[in-house]
């Protein structure tokens, strides 16, 4: 015969859980940021900051750019300290870094800012190429060691337009040298087939053409914003892109 007292302690316990693990979920407020080539995580201090303050919990990766197999180890040790639901925003070259590790399950939202979002097989070579920025060619210059920068002309002027001079400036001459071997990777993951995404499109982008984001977008299903600015926007427009994040954070909880 049931006891009934054993069956009301098992329905209490059981309802408590499921509103503990609700309550885990929802205040879940991890946000994994990873930056573009040629930058570090500063970039996305003002983004950082506003997320903070908002009592998200933000972690800002530092990639080597030595490769792409170590850029993306990098953004896996961040998802792996975390504790709960990820929501993942990539600033361009980071797009293609959140597509492989974001596989993660517990990843539960990828956010492109001005970034990639490649097929698998797919390379950054082969995008740029497919539809082609404003961006010269002859303006990088690749060292004997494979590694390359944008000369700062042409950076301040076709990467930083938008932004302040002060950051302008600033950006082209602390740039990082990244390795030319990342622009041949092709894709192993397409984290965004089974990711809810969003993008944001800088309509004045020089770097990657606003045509090929809107084309990676629709093809992945993102949630799309376009924008009146160019390539970091996450530095011009921290207020818009800290809000399409805060979008995709709610959005999961």
């Amino acid at each position: 015969m049931l006891n009934l007292k054993k069956i009301t302690l098992l329905a209490m316990c059981l309802t408590a859980s499921s509103v503990l693990a609700g309550q885990a979920l929802a205040d879940a407020k991890n946000i994994v940021l990873v930056h573009g080539l040629n930058m570090d995580g500063g970039a996305w201090r003002s983004v950082y900051k506003q997320l903070s303050a908002k009592d998200y919990n933000v972690t800002v990766v530092q990639m080597p750019m030595t490769s792409i197999e170590a850029d993306v180890a990098a953004v896996r040790r961040a998802i792996d300290v975390q504790e709960g639901p990820i929501v993942l925003a990539g600033h361009s070259y980071g797009g293609m870094v959140i597509s492989q590790a974001g596989i993660d399950p517990d990843v539960k939202a990828l956010v492109y800012i001005a970034a990639f979002q490649p097929e698998v097989g797919e390379s950054l070579g082969f995008l740029n190429a497919s539809i082609p920025a404003e961006l010269p060619a002859a303006a990088i210059k690749v060292f004997d060691d494979g590694y390359y920068l944008v000369e700062p002309e042409t950076w301040i002027a076709d990467v930083a337009n938008g932004t302040k001079n002060s950051d302008s400036e600033f950006t082209a001459n602390f740039q990082a040298a990244a390795n030319t071997s990342i622009f041949g990777y092709e894709a192993e993951n397409a984290a965004w087939k089974n990711k809810p995404s969003w993008a944001l499109v800088p309509t004045n982008d020089r770097t990657v053409s606003p045509e090929l984001q809107q084309k990676m977008a629709s093809r992945s299903g993102a949630q799309v914003q376009e924008i009146d600015a160019g390539h970091l926007v996450h530095m011009s427009n921290p207020d818009e892109v800290t809000a399409l994040i805060e979008s995709a954070a709610a959005a999961v909880d």
